[in-house]
């Protein structure tokens, strides 16, 4: 809930909220076990709890580095099934334009309404992995308009055959879009991550608030910090600044719109 929050806003404005957030509470926590839990000074206590504070630190930076590749390489699947999605499109609206037949040809606003459908019915529902009934009646009809012509020669059955792979293609790139939507980081993922901070920040609570040691917490959980913001702008496809864009889709339609 928190992250589908946090993607109402820009990138900028997650990645200072989360900078902001945990590597204020990293450095906050030495003033909290010194003069909140009243802990006292103790160079012993100190030294054991800043290294299990970097180790852990250390940790949580390695698992954020695996699971931001993993996050932005799931971008670039979904982008690049859009991709494929877009360029079926346009080469089914090639065939409908070429096959020489004029009721193929009438049939290819019923494309371009079908691939707008995506871009405006369906796109803003992937955000919560669901998909619009208006896109789906309008694949429908362009497909039985298809499939109830019938071609008149040979080349035309070739040219055909091609236009029904065509169709085929643009509905499982679409139905993968679909199901591509749900990707994101498991929920154990978050729960792991969240737990470790709050191992660290105990640790960091041990150690003392004199000035070097504050900066020496404060830096480590900076760059986690970092890299925590980068993961949770990139795990999700449809949500927030950096997503998966129709561009490509609306980009063939605009050249489908000029093919003559």
């Amino acid at each position: 809930m928190l992250l589908h929050m946090l993607h109402q806003l820009p990138d900028l404005g997650i990645l200072a909220i989360v900078l902001v957030a945990i590597t204020g509470l990293a450095m906050l926590a030495p003033y909290i076990g010194r003069h909140v839990l009243r802990l006292s000074r103790n160079d012993e206590r100190d030294n054991a709890a800043f290294d299990g504070y970097k180790a852990i630190m250390s940790m949580i930076g390695v698992v954020l580095a695996f699971s931001l590749v993993q996050a932005n390489n799931n971008l670039h699947e979904v982008d690049g099934t859009v991709a494929k999605e877009a360029a079926a499109t346009s080469s089914t609206d090639r065939v409908l334009l070429r096959i020489g037949k004029p009721e193929f040809a009438a049939l290819r606003p019923a494309l371009a309404k079908f691939g707008q459908s995506v871009i405006t019915d369906e796109w803003p529902l992937l955000a919560n992995g669901a998909r619009s009934q208006l896109t789906e009646d309008a694949y429908t009809a362009l497909s039985r308009g298809v499939r109830a012509i019938s071609p008149d020669d040979a080349r035309q059955q070739s040219m055909y055959g091609e236009l029904l792979k065509d169709i085929d293609d643009v509905s499982d790139l679409r139905e993968q879009t679909i199901a591509d939507s749900d990707y994101a980081l498991p929920e154990f993922f978050w729960v792991t991550t969240t737990g470790l901070l709050v191992v660290a920040f105990v640790l960091a609570g041990l150690t003392s608030c004199e000035l070097g040691r504050t900066v020496g917490v404060g830096a480590p959980a900076a760059a986690v910090a970092l890299l925590l913001a980068f993961v949770m702008i990139v795990d999700l496809p449809f949500e927030g600044q950096t997503s998966v864009s129709p561009r490509a889709i609306q980009a063939a339609l605009t050249i489908n719109a000029h093919r003559q």
